[in-house]
C-alpha cells in the first residue's frame, strides 16, 4: 500500500477532481459518510447518543458538516462547532455549510478565546468528538485558537474520531510542532499519509483506519508515489515455498564476520538467525580467542579462527583470511559486536574495495566506516542496518534531525551512495538505491534491546543468501523480525522480551504469513 505526503495527497484530489471529473462534492460525502460509519462504530449501544462536530473553515471541516447531516439523520444528537466565521468558508465546505442551514441544522461559531470557556461543559457530556478542524495542508507552528482548543480536547476522557488525520500533525513529515489531537480512531481517505503511520504523528493516531473514497486506481498510479508500507501480502507473495529435491548447497554460503571480547553473543545472535531463516551453509569468523565459546554454542554453524589484536578484536592480518573464506561464498555479514579500533577500521576500508560480492554491514562495521564514497564504488549490493545514533554519526548529524526525517534522509544516502538501508527503529524504514521507500509497521518497544539489531542482520543475511533479489530479502526480514516480536509480546510482554526469544516466535511468525 502506497504512502502519501499532503502535497502528494492534494494533487492526487486535484487530478481526481480537474482531470477525472469526479467532482469534490461527491468525494466529500464519500468521506463524511465513512467517517459517519465509524462514529456509529464507536458509539456503539450508547442510547441517546450526544456528538459534538469541530469543524475547521477548510475542506477537513466541509468532512466534518457531512458528518453532522448524516448523523442527524440518524436520530444522534449533534452540536457543530465551527472555528472560525462562516464567510471564511468556501468551495465544497460551503456546500455543505449551506446544506446543514437548509435543514435547520445550526452552526455555533467560536471566534474568541472567552468563547472556548463555555464549549468545555459541552465536550464533557458528549459522547465523541469528531475533530475536522485541520486536515493534511497544515505545515508549522498552530496559530489563533487552535492551540488552546486542542488542549482543551486533550484534556478530556471524551473519545475522539479524528478526520484524516489529527489536527495539529503534519502530514508529509508527521512532525507536531506545538500540539496535537490526541485521538482513539482516524479515518483516513484513501491511502495513509506519512504523518499517520511515523512518530510523533503516530502517538496521536489511536486506531488508524484507511477508508475507499474512489480515487481512481489510475490517478494514484500516474502519481509515481516512492514510499509504501510493507505487508503481509507481498511478504507472502515473496517468501519461496522450498523444493523437496534440494540439498543445502541450494541455500547459499554465508560468512559472518563478527564479535570481540565481551561481545560472543552479537556473533552467536546473527549466526542462528541466519539459519532460522533458512541459510544453507553457515561458517562465522571471529577473534581467535573467541572460537572455543562459538565452538560449544554454535551447533549448526561453522567457526573459523581469525587473527586478533591483544585486546581481542579482529587484527588487520584477519584481511588475507577473511579473503580466502570468501572464495566460496555468496554473501558477507560484517559488524555485530566487532567492537572499535584502528586496525578494524583499515580493515573494513579495504575489504570495502575488495570483496565483489553483496555486503550487510551493521553495528561496528558501520562505525568503522571512513569514507562513504567507497560504497557508491561498489559494484555488488551493499545493505547497511543503522539505528539512529549510528547514522547520525556517518552522517555527522544529531539523532533529532534523523528522526525528523527519516524516509527522506534514507530516500537520499540510499540514492547517493548506491546502497540498501535499514534505518532501524519505531518504524523501520528499507531506502533502495533507486529511491523507492518501504516502511515497517510491524515490531513493538520489546525490540529495544540489545541483540535485536544482530538478530535482524542475520535474517537479512540469511535470506539473502538464499538466492532473493536483496532488496525483497531485506524487506521480508524487517516484517518478519516485527512480527515475530508482535507474537513475542502476547506471551512475554514488551518487558521480557529478549533477542533469543525471536528464535521460538520466528517459525510461528512465518507460518503466520502462509496460512493469511
Amino acid at each position: 500500500m502506497k504512502v502519501v505526503t499532503g502535497v502528494e495527497m492534494k494533487e492526487i484530489d486535484r487530478k481526481t477532481i480537474e482531470e477525472v471529473g469526479i467532482p469534490g462534492t461527491v468525494l466529500m460525502e464519500r468521506a463524511g459518510m465513512k467517517v459517519a460509519a465509524e462514529a456509529t462504530n464507536l458509539l456503539g449501544q450508547v442510547v441517546k447518543s450526544e456528538v459534538i462536530i469541530l469543524a475547521g473553515c477548510g475542506n477537513n471541516g466541509g468532512d466534518g458538516f457531512v458528518v453532522s447531516r448524516l448523523l442527524a439523520g440518524e436520530g444522534i444528537k449533534v452540536k457543530t462547532i465551527l472555528l472560525g466565521q462562516r464567510d471564511k468558508v468556501g468551495g465544497d465546505a460551503k456546500v455543505n455549510l449551506d446544506i446543514l442551514d437548509s435543514l435547520n441544522l445550526s452552526v455555533i461559531e467560536i471566534k474568541a478565546e472567552e468563547e472556548l470557556t463555555s464549549l468545555k461543559e459541552d465536550l464533557e457530556q458528549a459522547d465523541l468528538i469528531v475533530d475536522s478542524l485541520l486536515g493534511t495542508g497544515i505545515t508549522g507552528e498552530l496559530r489563533g485558537l487552535y492551540p488552546d482548543l486542542i488542549q482543551l480536547i486533550n484534556q478530556l476522557i471524551t473519545p475522539v474520531l479524528a478526520v484524516d488525520i489529527p489536527s495539529g500533525v503534519e502530514a508529509g513529515t508527521a512532525k507536531v510542532r506545538s500540539v496535537a489531537v490526541k485521538a482513539k480512531r482516524t479515518v483516513t481517505f484513501g491511502l495513509p499519509k506519512i504523518g499517520t503511520i511515523l512518530y510523533p504523528g503516530r502517538e496521536y493516531v489511536g486506531d488508524l483506519k484507511v477508508v475507499d473514497i474512489g480515487l481512481p486506481k489510475q490517478v494514484i498510479v500516474e502519481q509515481e508515489l516512492t514510499t509504501e508500507l510493507i505487508t503481509a501480502e507481498f511478504v507472502k507473495q515473496n517468501l519461496a515455498v522450498r523444493k523437496q529435491n534440494t540439498h543445502k548447497g541450494n541455500y547459499g554460503r554465508l560468512l559472518v564476520v563478527a564479535g570481540s571480547q565481551g561481545m560472543t553473543g552479537a556473533a552467536m545472535l546473527t549466526a542462528q538467525a541466519s539459519l532460522k531463516v533458512g541459510a544453507g551453509l553457515v561458517t562465522v569468523g571471529a577473534p581467535s580467542s573467541l572460537n572455543p565459546i562459538l565452538e560449544s554454542r554454535l551447533v549448526e554453524a561453522m567457526t573459523y579462527p581469525l587473527a586478533e589484536t591483544e585486546q581481542a578484536i579482529l587484527a588487520l592480518k584477519a584481511e588475507q583470511q577473511i579473503e580466502e573464506l570468501l572464495s566460496d561464498k555468496d554473501l558477507l555479514a560484517i559488524g555485530p559486536g566487532l567492537g572499535q579500533g584502528e586496525q578494524l577500521t583499515t580493515l573494513i576500508h579495504n575489504l570495502l574495495k575488495s570483496v565483489d560480492i553483496p555486503l550487510v554491514i551493521d553495528a561496528d562495521g558501520l562505525n568503522a566506516i571512513q569514507d562513504l564514497e567507497l560504497l557508491a564504488k561498489r559494484e555488488a549490493l551493499t545493505i547497511l542496518t543503522p539505528h539512529p545514533g549510528e547514522l547520525a554519526r556517518m552522517l555527522d548529524l544529531t539523532v533529532g534531525q534523523i528522526e525528523e526525517d527519516r524516509i527522506g534522509l534514507a530516500r537520499k544516502l540510499a540514492r547517493q551512495y548506491q546502497v540498501l538501508l535499514v534505518l532501524k527503529g519505531a518504524q523501520t524504514v528499507v531506502a533502495t538505491p533507486t529511491g523507492q521507500v518501504y516502511v515497517n509497521l510491524t515490531g513493538n518497544a520489546g525490540l529495544a534491546t540489545g541483540g535485536s539489531g544482530d538478530f535482524l542482520t542475520g535474517m537479512i543475511a540469511g535470506l539473502a543468501v538464499q538466492g532473493l533479489e536483496e532488496v525483497t530479502a531485506t524487506i521480508i526480514a524487517v516484517y518478519l523480525h516485527g512480527l515475530a516480536a508482535d507474537l513475542a509480546k502476547d506471551k512475554l510482554t514488551e518487558y521480557s522480551l529478549v533477542p533469543t526469544d525471536l528464535l521460538d516466535y520466528l517459525p510461528e511468525a512465518i507460518k503466520k504469513i502462509r496460512r493469511s
